[in-house]
């Protein structure tokens, strides 16, 4: 048995073990960036993944000299930061990962002069990282006092929505803020909100004693009508995903010889400018080509190329065959607050409020 262990490929084998261990903890990292955390059960969270770290433990000491563990004892320490600095505080699941990445570096088969380069790099990185951080989150805190009043979610359960109370030095305001219900990754033990996906749909100032939030569901068609009863004017932008959705070309393109193509989106960021030795001394460039989308505004008039994007249009230009084709639902959530609507689903899914390649971030 002892034969058996101490076999090299016995350790090699195990040591496949390792990656497994150390992906979920760049998982984490990531989605400490991309989501908000709500630890549901921190008891069972903190069991569970102390049961796991210990396990994984037991297995990196076991292989720590086989090159795949030495790889994540490098990998894990500097891949915490991030969940460490967003998830400050949530020491029921940090805690357990960073006594593994701490003990296993420590413990590798790695070399004593690489522990030590490596060691001090880590504590820069830790020690910079939290500075930066701290001293963005004290500079941009605004200061001011908001408060949750109301917050709710919508009939169809597709939106979520918050009444805020601000207490400023302006006589404070009011806020409605409505989110995606649907984005949030749901575990049994803790909850991911997206970071950075919330619409504003109301900021009345100054601070509203009495915000009343109705919802009523509404046919695409009569949503339609009441835009078109306030103007027909009324535009919307539509993205690349979208105009191809409809096949619709999206951009209208008018070269210095004069000669002038419409694009589909695909097409659009296909085409490769193809340049003259005049061309490439005026652009001061060695290139031969540039991919179109690339050339900056300055290149494009250099170059004589006028872009005119087709992507913004009248509204009444989209039937309802294309507006379904764009997967805005028959029917859906329309909020009113006090009475004058503020929030319609079609145009949420119309403008991509909540889409996830949209998202800005916010710590």
């Amino acid at each position: 048995m002892g034969s058996f262990f101490g076999n090299v490929w016995t350790k090699r084998a195990v040591s496949l073990l390792s990656p497994l261990y150390c992906i979920p903890i760049v998982a984490l990292s990531y989605l400490s960036i991309f989501y908000e955390m709500t630890v549901t059960d921190p008891k069972s969270i903190c069991i569970l993944l102390s049961a796991i770290s210990a396990i994984a433990l037991i297995v990196m000491l076991y292989t720590r000299r086989q090159f795949l563990t030495i790889l994540s004892s490098l990998v894990m320490l500097p891949a915490l930061l991030p969940a460490v600095l967003l998830y400050f505080g949530e020491w029921h699941v940090l805690v357990p990962l960073l006594v593994v990445a701490i003990i296993i570096f420590f413990f590798s088969g790695l070399g004593e002069t690489a522990k030590t380069v490596f060691g001090t790099i880590f504590v820069l990185l830790y020690l910079l990282g939290s500075l930066v951080y701290f001293m963005y989150t004290t500079l941009f805190a605004p200061s001011t006092v908001s408060t949750v009043v109301e917050s709710n979610i919508s009939p169809s359960g597709a939106y979520r929505y918050e009444v805020v109370n601000t207490v400023d030095s302006s006589n404070g305001s009011t806020a409605v803020i409505v989110e995606s219900n649907t984005l949030d990754k749901i575990y049994d033990t803790m909850v991911f909100k997206p970071r950075g996906l919330t619409r504003t749909v109301l900021m009345s100032r100054p601070l509203q004693e009495s915000t009343k939030i109705e919802w009523k569901t509404e046919t695409r068609a009569a949503i339609t009508s009441g835009i078109y009863s306030i103007s027909k004017d009324v535009e919307v932008t539509l993205s690349d995903k979208q105009m191809e959705l409809l096949g619709l070309t999206a951009y209208e393109v008018t070269y210095g010889n004069g000669n002038t193509v419409t694009m589909y989106p695909a097409q659009y960021h296909e085409t490769i400018v193809e340049l003259t030795a005049e061309e490439m001394k005026l652009l001061e460039t060695e290139k031969t080509s540039y991919k179109l989308d690339s050339l900056s505004e300055k290149a494009l008039k250099k170059l004589n190329i006028t872009i005119n994007d087709l992507r913004t249009f009248p509204l009444a230009n989209l039937t309802d065959g294309q507006l379904a084709a764009l997967g805005i639902p028959e029917s859906g959530d329309v909020m009113y607050c006090n009475g004058k609507p503020v929030f319609r689903y079609y145009i949420a899914i119309l403008e991509e409020y909540f889409d996830m390649s949209k998202q800005e971030l916010a710590f």
